[in-house]
């Protein structure tokens, strides 16, 4: 018996580039002090969702309100790939600061970065390893 099947090729193409005003937004954010600063990778529920895209200059014209975001709806936000991130870690971890996987509300996974060593109830971490492609 012969089958013949067509379907289309698999056209995922995983992100290889990193964009420098990307990875400086992402270390900007993560170093703000008035904003939410956690990176949440991966979706909870449909109350807390993935924060996936930063801002690379604030839509109001603020100069230091860099932020993560659920979506791109607003202006100057774009999407994160994983090679920023890994990248935007190891820049971090070069100049001295600390990454810690952390749990908001008991599961909700997310990164956070500090100057200190310890963060209450955060595990450091010395590399990204998620998949968020």
């Amino acid at each position: 018996m012969e089958i013949t099947i067509n379907i289309p090729k698999n056209d995922n193409v995983q992100p290889t580039e990193v964009r420098q005003e990307v990875v400086q937004a992402i270390c900007t954010t993560f170093l703000e002090t008035h904003v939410n600063t956690t990176f949440h990778p991966f979706t909870e529920s449909r109350y807390r969702r993935a924060t996936l895209y930063v801002a690379t200059k604030h839509p109001r014209g603020g100069f230091n309100d860099s932020s993560w975001a659920n979506d791109h709806k607003e202006d100057g936000y774009v999407r994160v790939n994983g090679e920023e991130m890994k990248a935007a870690f190891i820049i971090l971890r070069m100049a001295g600061y600390h990454l810690f996987r952390i749990y908001e509300y008991g599961t909700w996974m997310g990164y956070e970065c500090s100057k200190k060593p310890f963060m209450e109830k955060g595990t450091e971490v010395t590399k990204f390893i998620d998949f968020i492609d």
